[in-house]
């Protein structure tokens, strides 16, 4: 006998699955036509992005139509019902009226199938199915079909948990990560001014959520993490900063009408997080952190030692404008000392080598947001002096060895249209050279 006092898990048993079902069971119970059709409209939009929602405007109404998928082969009308009782003859009628109305009005516009969404509380009424078959005699040349709540539900089931709590909200138990939208109350207003939304950049290990949720307050997440999971395969490492580029752009787009904080946590492979600040750039307002691996913890430490205090220089930028072409070296030295040895191993002898550093480098640097803040001066004067001291730039190379939330301070700071080129280095410590380009960051690559 074991003594433990935690109840097995049946295998397949998914309970985050489970709550949202009887959640969206009560949900349809409860939903008159417009609700329910609003959450319809969010399946769809989810389900498929280039679901239409259509709404009733003014004395043209909705054109017997509340949700469409057109294009220039096909289209599919969506009309949407959710009556207290479903009755055999009201239904009937309603089939009956709204196909012949979105015939007349989409059938010259590419209207190739008519779908009736319906909400069953206590099953279909039995000769539905005949209705279709029916009109399906009238218009040959329209495939009908029906779609109950319980098909929406089996639609929903299949995205990912962030989506499934983008229209049913947080799983019980979870609600310290999700932000449950609906009303405008003051305090819903108030915890959208002051909320963020969570970036996971989490390529090599799942983070601990709950570490997460505790490092953010007083803020609270506005919604389910954004996880950044970029592949990275064979180091094919431009294959991953296209894929990257791909989620980073939708995670933007997604929370783009709150214009968001972002809270950014990552623990990535150093030129993945540089290309994630690229991406995000300094038009996004962020708050970074870095895990305290010590502590096993995402928040800052409330006291900062010794270690921290350390300044931070810049060196190298010449005292005059250079008139040379060439390679420009930047050694950012936080955690460990960057050689000179091993960039020249790669690159030869450059135009200029700058060096970022402070004076005794080490993992436990980073302590807090105002080092971040000098971080970012110094980055910004090393910029100032490439433009201003070696116009004959034509390449940054960075070789970085710091704390996660540092490089992606750097990626952000980088202007594509002001800056030169900045090509980013993977390090290995096993290997000879060192160093190896993983890739470049242009203009062209900004989002």
């Amino acid at each position: 006998m074991t003594g433990s006092s935690q109840p097995l898990v049946p295998q397949g048993f998914d309970p985050l699955l489970l709550n949202h079902w009887l959640w969206w069971k009560l949900i349809c119970h409860e939903a008159d036509g417009d609700s329910f059709q609003r959450l319809f409209e969010k399946v769809m939009q989810r389900v498929d992005p280039d679901f239409v929602p259509v709404r009733p405007y003014g004395n043209i109404g909705d054109r017997k139509n509340d949700g469409m998928l057109l294009d220039e082969q096909a289209g599919v009308v969506y009309q949407v019902y959710s009556p207290d009782d479903l009755k055999q003859a009201e239904t009937k009628k309603k089939i009956e009226e709204d196909l012949a109305g979105a015939v007349e009005h989409w059938g010259d516009k590419g209207l190739s199938r008519w779908v009736f969404v319906y909400n069953v509380r206590r099953g279909l009424p039995p000769d539905i199915p005949a209705v279709l078959v029916e009109q399906g005699r009238l218009y040959p040349n329209i495939a009908l079909g029906h779609t109950s709540s319980d098909d929406l539900w089996e639609q929903l089931r299949g995205l990912s948990l962030q989506q499934r709590s983008e229209v049913l909200g947080a799983p019980v138990g979870y609600e310290h990560l999700f932000f449950y939208g609906g009303d405008a109350s003051a305090d819903t207003l108030a915890r959208i001014r002051d909320g963020c939304f969570v970036l996971a950049h989490d390529p090599m290990v799942p983070f601990n959520m709950a570490s997460i949720a505790e490092a953010i307050q007083p803020r609270s997440a506005l919604g389910p993490p954004l996880h950044i999971t970029p592949l990275v395969e064979d180091e094919d490492w431009q294959a991953a900063f296209e894929h990257q580029k791909a989620l980073v752009s939708r995670a933007l787009a997604r929370s783009a009408d709150l214009l968001p904080r972002f809270a950014v946590f990552s623990i990535a492979p150093i030129p993945l997080i540089v290309h994630l600040g690229f991406l995000l750039s300094d038009r996004v307002e962020t708050d970074l952190f870095q895990f305290r691996r010590e502590r096993g913890a995402w928040s800052w430490p409330e006291q900062t030692t010794d270690i921290a205090h350390q300044a931070i220089s810049l060196t190298g930028v010449p005292d005059s404008e250079l008139t040379g072409v060439g390679p420009v070296v930047l050694r950012v030295s936080l955690s460990e000392v960057v050689r000179a040895a091993d960039t020249r191993a790669v690159l030869g002898e450059p135009l200029v080598e700058l060096d970022i550093a402070i004076a005794d480098p080490d993992k436990g640097w980073l302590q807090s947001p105002a080092q971040l803040d000098e971080l970012r001066q110094r980055y910004l004067q090393a910029l100032k002096g490439i433009r201003r001291r070696i116009p004959g730039c034509d390449g940054l190379h960075l070789f970085y060895a710091g704390p996660a939330a540092g490089a992606i301070l750097l990626g952000q700071c980088v202007n594509p249209r002001m800056d030169p080129q900045l090509a980013l280095y993977e390090f290995s410590f096993q290997r000879d050279p060192r160093y190896r380009l993983a890739g470049v960051l242009a203009e062209e690559d900004a989002l």
